[in-house]
C-alpha cells in the first residue's frame, strides 16, 4: 500500500468515525478513534511531503470548528440525540393578576404561606412578617415569583 493510499484511507476512516460518533451514542469512543485516524493521516502526509502534511493539518484545523457547529445543530435531531436532550418546556404558568397596592382577605392562616382572596380569584400568598390569621384584610406590597407578598391593613 502506498503512503498516498494510506493517507486517503485514514482521512476517510477518520471522517466516517466522526460522523458515526455524532449519530451513535458511543460515549466518545468512535470520536477518539476518528481523531486518532485524522492525526495518523497528518503524520503520513508529513512523511510524504512537509507541504502536503502542513496543508492537510491546516485543512483539518480550519474545518474542525465548522464541523463542530454542524454537529451541534444535527445531534439533537438524531435518534440518540432526541433521547439525550430534553425538549422545550411547555410553560403553563400564569402571570399573577394582582398588583402592588391591591387588597384582599386571607382565606387560610398565612404562616408565612397561605391563601388569600383578591376579589375574583384566590391565590397563594406569603406574609411579609410572622403569621396573619384567617379573615384579616391584607394589602399586596410586592409580587415575587408570581406570588404576592402581603401585610395586614
Amino acid at each position: 500500500m502506498t503512503p498516498a493510499t494510506l493517507a486517503i484511507l485514514l482521512l476517510g476512516a477518520g471522517l466516517v468515525l466522526l460522523v458515526a460518533e455524532a449519530l451513535l451514542p458511543t460515549g466518545g469512543v468512535l470520536g477518539a478513534a476518528g481523531a486518532l485516524a485524522l492525526a495518523a493521516c497528518v503524520v503520513v502526509c508529513f512523511r510524504i511531503d512537509s507541504r502536503l502534511g502542513f496543508g492537510v493539518l491546516v485543512g483539518i484545523v480550519v474545518a474542525a470548528p465548522f464541523a463542530a457547529m454542524v454537529w451541534v445543530k444535527v445531534l439533537p435531531k438524531t435518534f440518540a440525540g432526541r433521547r439525550m436532550f430534553l425538549g422545550p418546556v411547555a410553560s403553563d404558568a400564569v402571570a399573577a393578576t394582582v398588583s402592588v397596592g391591591q387588597t384582599g382577605t386571607t382565606v387560610s392562616e398565612l404562616r408565612p404561606l397561605g391563601v388569600c382572596d383578591f376579589g375574583a380569584e384566590r391565590l397563594e400568598a406569603r406574609a411579609e412578617h410572622g403569621t396573619i390569621p384567617v379573615g384579616r384584610r391584607v394589602q399586596v406590597i410586592d409580587v415575587v415569583d408570581r406570588k404576592p407578598t402581603v401585610r395586614p391593613v
